[in-house]
């Protein structure tokens, strides 16, 4: 019997896959939603210029545009709009660092974001609309803090706009400042001759129960030569550290380091306060602080200058 009105099944499935393939084809044919910027270079002078008028009004020092918060900013704007989210964590799971790295930006540093976005807005974005979002920033408190932190440096912007939407993105970095401060307190600088004594001083007040540890220049000689060692990458040679003259002195030596990242430029008192805590922190560390087997210490520590500081003291157990 001739069928007159429906494809047989396996023609029909044929059919079927192949409609299924011309829609999907023509689905990833479209074009994405184009983000326009307008003229980005005024935009974000002007931006630039309202955050540190912001600024300078609480007596903080100014930003300067740099190139890789700049791309990164704009990189988030652009796939706000394009991908129609609103987050500081985009779909794929990366968050404001993971850009300011991927733009080439130092891991030492603090980096903090705020982003705004409009509806119903001019596209490409204005003038008039960048002065809105710092406006609204500002009288956020956890935007303005943003805008108002200590440690800042650096300053990037992102503005971008498609269908009547405008996202912007501010992005800043920096060295940021001591950890552990609180609002009303100020972290004090230490002296380069000062600091192996402090720190000596701090580790005897976690020795509970047991005798301070006795500061030692030639365990301090130590710790400095073993940083210098790390820092180069180098195989560190813990005896050889020590002054040759010293080194029949001491029995065994147990060796214990700390880093923190977007914490100042200078070594102060709140960074030894930090780093004790994180080795009373470790059972290991904490267990050689408190053993009454070492008896003398000696400490050195590092700042590149950007936010990341690395810590190194030596404990001595003498023959």
């Amino acid at each position: 019997m001739q069928d007159t009105g429906r494809a047989p099944p396996e023609r029909a499935r044929r059919a079927a896959a192949s409609a299924a393939s011309l829609g999907l084809a023509l689905f990833l044919a479209m074009p994405a939603v184009a983000a326009e910027t307008g003229d980005l270079e005024a935009l974000r002078q002007r931006a630039l210029e309202l955050a540190n008028q912001d600024r300078a009004a609480h007596d903080l020092p100014a930003l300067t545009l740099q190139p890789a918060l700049n791309e990164a900013a704009q990189a988030h704007a652009e796939d706000m709009v394009e991908d129609g989210y609103f987050a500081h964590v985009a779909p794929d799971g990366t968050g404001p660092q993971d850009r300011y790295l991927a733009a080439g930006g130092s891991r030492a540093k603090v980096v903090r974001e705020n982003i705004a976005r409009c509806s119903g807005c001019p596209v490409p974005p204005t003038l008039e609309r960048v002065e809105a979002f710092e406006t609204g920033w500002m009288n956020s408190p956890e935007h303005r803090r943003n805008l108002l932190s200590e440690g800042l440096a650096g300053f990037g912007y992102g503005i971008a706009g498609a269908d009547g939407r405008v996202y912007g993105v501010q992005l800043f970095a920096g060295p940021g400042t001591s950890p552990s401060v609180g609002p009303d307190q100020a972290a004090a600088p230490i002296p380069p001759g000062e600091r192996s004594a402090a720190m000596v001083r701090l580790l005897g007040s976690a020795r509970e129960g047991q005798p301070a540890l006795a500061a030692d220049d030639a365990l301090a000689t130590a710790a400095a030569d073993l940083l210098d060692q790390m820092a180069s990458g180098g195989e560190t040679r813990l005896f050889e550290a020590l002054p040759s003259g010293e080194r029949r002195d001491w029995r065994s030596l147990k060796v214990l380091t700390a880093g923190c990242g977007g914490c100042g430029t200078a070594i102060t008192d709140a960074d030894l306060r930090f780093f004790r805590d994180q080795w009373m922190q470790d059972p290991q560390f904490s267990a050689a602080l408190t053993s009454d087997r070492f008896e003398a210490a000696g400490a050195a520590f590092e700042a590149d200058g950007e936010g990341g500081k690395q810590a190194l003291v030596v404990l001595g157990e003498r023959r």
